[in-house]
């Protein structure tokens, strides 16, 4: 079934955790790594992260620590 444009916040949210996700467990990281790089408790992350609540900042900081390219933040990152 194609995604609807009514839910596209919501399938734009899951497909950042998931990429997160992915991305974390090829590189090995864990949640305490990337809250202390973002300043935050690793359970703030795992929050932020479950509803896909990060400011500009901090998805700067989390695309450049897991190696993400310039089509995969696009494609993350389009509205």
């Amino acid at each position: 079934m194609p995604r609807v444009t009514i839910n596209k916040k919501k399938y734009l949210q899951t497909d950042l955790r998931e990429w997160i996700k992915g991305r974390m467990d090829t590189l090995g990281l864990k949640q305490r790594h990337m809250g202390e790089l973002l300043n935050i408790t690793s359970q703030a992350f795992g929050c932020r992260c479950r509803k896909g609540k990060f400011d500009n900042t901090q998805l700067y900081i989390i695309f450049k620590e897991l190696k993400a390219t310039d089509e995969e933040i696009l494609r993350l990152m389009k509205l």
